[in-house]
C-alpha cells in the first residue's frame, strides 16, 4: 500500500475518501483515497499514524475538501446471532459526514 506522511496533508485541498480504521479501544489508523490510489497516513518514520481521537484526525484534515469519510469498525454480528464466525474480518462502515 501507498503510504504519506503527515505533513503532506498541510498543502492537500480535496480527499475522495477517508477511511478511519477502529484498531482497538481508542486507537485509529487512516487511510485516503486520493484521486483513484489508497493510501496509508504515516508519521515521519514512515510507520501508520496512530490516533487516540477521531477529532484528532479531523483536525489534521482541515485545509482538505473530504467527499466521503467513513469509520470501519471490527464487528462480532455472525458470532452475535449464534452463526459461526467467518473466516474473513467483517466490519461495520459507519458515515462520519465530515465535509
Amino acid at each position: 500500500m501507498n503510504r504519506l506522511e503527515i505533513s503532506a496533508l498541510e498543502a492537500m485541498t480535496h480527499i475522495d475518501k477517508v477511511t478511519v480504521h477502529s484498531l482497538e479501544r481508542m486507537i485509529y489508523q487512516v487511510t485516503l483515497q486520493l484521486d483513484g490510489t489508497t493510501v496509508m497516513l504515516t508519521d515521519a518514520q514512515g510507520k501508520p499514524a496512530r490516533f487516540n481521537h477521531t477529532d484528532q484526525i479531523r483536525e489534521l484534515l482541515h485545509n482538505a475538501r473530504i467527499e466521503k469519510a467513513v469509520m470501519l469498525l471490527p464487528t462480532t454480528f455472525d458470532e452475535m446471532i449464534g452463526r459461526p464466525a467467518l473466516t474473513e474480518k467483517t466490519n461495520c462502515e459507519i458515515l462520519l459526514g465530515w465535509k
